[in-house]
């Protein structure tokens, strides 16, 4: 150990040195660029744009014409501003060999904005050109959000049906006036509709269905919105790596459409992984799939999906293995269009703590929107045989026979949900709500032996605050009646669930000691022994939360986030009742890196509350998640 400490100081130094130039004697080099005056753009922002700032990183020469040119850039990023009177004089200082070139800035009063608009047609509100631009008369200039507003205020005018619309838009600076007027000059031409529709690069059915997409009619006014709105779907469609949809306007008042589309490749291979962690589990996944599109029918998708799993518990319970295999068969446009029919078949075995479930399952299932995209309605059939083994020695043949892990189990059910969907983006949404409620119904008729209902809600909400911060909401609720068969009992706890909790553990549960041969311990011997915590579900449940998201920093440039939460939930063991005003709270913190396959999650949290030998997890105040994804 001494060895190392001697050297890692000497490493330290080479490593610093490795990265510094040296300057031959004689030669003057770059030290510092320094500022002055500057208080409406801190230093950091001047010094991002500078040429002397690659200059100063690599410990390179004084060039006095990026001295000048630097001066000039630093005035236009003040330009871009609205600060019109800026004045930026540079002087360099000089020790020894070594220079600093100091930019001192006389700011000067901020523009304010003022919009002139002509040529506008009298079927146009000038209220909603002022709505696309992000700057309102008498609010302090920025050209940035000016320029990034030109082609949706031109959009305005297209949308209304001018295809040959232009737009002349500057911006005129008056310094003694310390106003920056905006001037959009409309050419209106002709008002136009769409005409014919020309498919190229699909065939059959596939072509059919693109036809079916195309957001507008021959006739129809036009619109640059339903150009968006038709690349939208043809991309939704999932068959295709391009697409082209380019008005022919050509022929005047009539616009055609010219929809160009490549097909993506049919066979697709994936492989892939991933991990979690919390307190009480590892666990290892692994995934493999296949999929070949356009077979047996063109609008078809065969899929094959195996998905591993391995999670080993802490407790010194026996590893837990997990697959999943599935076979599915899916059909677009069955019925009419924007329509999913799903037929599926597969096994699972899955180790959980109480006990290893396995058997083969079947599916079918329909999916249509309802009068929007936005909102969709699912209802399907599902069967599932279920054998279970390895009971664990906690749960006690009363248990087994109250859960009906004592007999093997055939679960159907029929099933029904109602989505709606406003959220601005499916995966890392900043603004919009999601709702979703699931009922399903187990009987007879279903080919079940368990007649039972349940019912399940989810709530989401999201707003965006100053500074990118996104404040997001999420409450889910369930309750289920009957013969509730154990592979659908409610859990709660984990990742994506109340993160004072492992994986589970916020549920109904025994506890004891158990040895390697899965036998209880004589009492008051643990030798050999390990204390299991084995969670079996419960019939209600409710999970909450509220959590801040806001950005740090760029990381190898993926985006660095910190997040602080409140989480709330219960599930509770029959014949207590759902108490919302005895809920387990826990707050926490995390991280959240934004990679290629999603934001790679930490987190930790605190109990606040029930942590008392009677509660779920007694003793545990904190627990912590490692995972990919967001919580909700």
């Amino acid at each position: 150990m001494a060895v190392r400490q001697a050297w890692l100081p000497a490493i330290v130094l080479v490593s610093a040195c490795a990265h510094r130039r040296v300057h031959p004697a004689g030669e003057e080099w770059l030290a510092r660029v320094e500022f002055a005056g500057n208080r409406r753009l801190d230093d950091k922002t001047l010094m991002s744009g500078l040429a002397l700032h690659r200059v100063l990183d690599r410990g390179g020469a004084l060039d006095p014409y990026l001295v000048q040119v630097d001066a000039e850039r630093i005035t236009g990023e003040y330009l871009r501003k609205g600060y019109l009177d800026v004045d930026v004089r540079s002087r360099v200082e000089r020790q020894g060999e070594a220079a600093t070139v100091i930019y001192t800035v006389e700011e000067g009063a901020r523009a304010v904005t003022r919009t002139v608009i002509t040529g506008l047609p009298g079927d146009v509100p000038v209220a909603r050109v002022r709505a696309q631009l992000p700057l309102a008369d008498g609010q302090p200039f920025d050209y940035q959000l000016f320029d990034r507003a030109k082609d949706a205020l031109l959009g305005v005018v297209q949308d209304a049906g001018y295809a040959h619309a232009r737009l002349d838009a500057h911006v005129v600076a008056d310094r003694a006036g310390h106003t920056a007027t905006i001037e959009l000059a409309y050419t209106a031409g002709p008002k136009c509709t769409f005409g014919v529709i020309a498919v190229t690069g699909a065939t059959g059915e596939l072509a059919q269905a693109v036809q079916a997409r195309v957001a507008s009619t021959p006739g129809q006014a036009y619109s640059v919105q339903a150009l968006l709105e038709t690349r939208r779907n043809l991309y939704g469609l999932g068959r295709f790596s391009t697409v082209q949809v380019e008005p022919d306007k050509a022929a005047g008042e009539i616009v055609g459409l010219k929809i160009s589309v490549v097909e993506s490749a049919r066979h697709e291979v994936k492989l892939g992984g991933g991990f979690g962690m919390d307190p009480v589990t590892y666990e290892v996944r692994g995934r493999a799939g296949y999929s070949i599109a356009g077979w047996p029918f063109p609008l078809d998708t065969v899929t094959l999906d195996l998905r591993p799993a391995y999670a080993v518990l802490r407790d010194g319970s026996p590893p837990e293995p997990r697959v999943r295999a599935l076979a599915k068969i899916e059909r677009r446009d069955l019925l009419w269009t924007y329509t999913k029919t799903a037929l599926e078949a597969g096994y699972n075995y899955l180790t959980v703590e109480a006990f290893t479930s396995s058997g083969p399952l079947a599916r079918l299932g329909f999916e249509t929107p309802l009068w929007t995209r936005r909102v969709h309605l699912r209802v399907g059939w599902g069967i599932e045989r279920t054998d279970f083994l390895h009971i664990s020695p906690l749960i006690t043949p009363e248990l087994q026979a109250q859960i009906g892990i004592d007999r093997r189990e055939r679960v159907g059910a029929y099933q029904q949900a109602l989505v709606v969907d406003l959220r601005d983006h499916p995966i890392e949404p900043t603004l919009g709500g999601y709702g979703e409620l699931r009922i399903a119904e187990g009987t007879k008729y279903a080919g079940s032996t368990n007649d039972y209902v349940s019912l399940v809600s989810d709530l989401r909400g999201y707003v965006p605050l100053p500074g990118r911060a996104v404040l997001a909401a999420h409450a889910r609720a369930g309750k289920s009646s009957g013969d509730v068969p154990a592979t659908e009992r409610f859990f709660a706890g984990g990742a994506s669930s109340q993160r004072g909790f492992a994986e589970r553990r916020l549920s109904p549960s025994r506890s004891g000691w158990v040895n390697r041969k899965n036998q209880l311990c004589a009492e008051g011997d643990p030798m050999g022994c390990a204390y299991h915590i084995v969670p079996f579900g419960g019939v209600e449940m409710i999970d909450t939360s509220a959590e801040l998201r806001v950005p740090v920093m760029t990381v190898k440039g993926m985006p660095l986030g910190g997040a602080v939460f409140l989480d709330g939930g219960d599930v509770p063991e029959p014949p207590a009742e759902l108490d919302l005003m005895n809920l387990h709270w826990a707050i926490g913190a995390g991280l959240r890196l934004m990679t290629v396959v999603g934001p790679v999650r930490l987190d930790v949290a605190y109990r606040l509350n029930r942590t008392g030998p009677m509660d779920p997890d007694p003793g545990a105040h904190y627990a912590y998640h490692l995972t990919i994804g967001e919580a909700f």
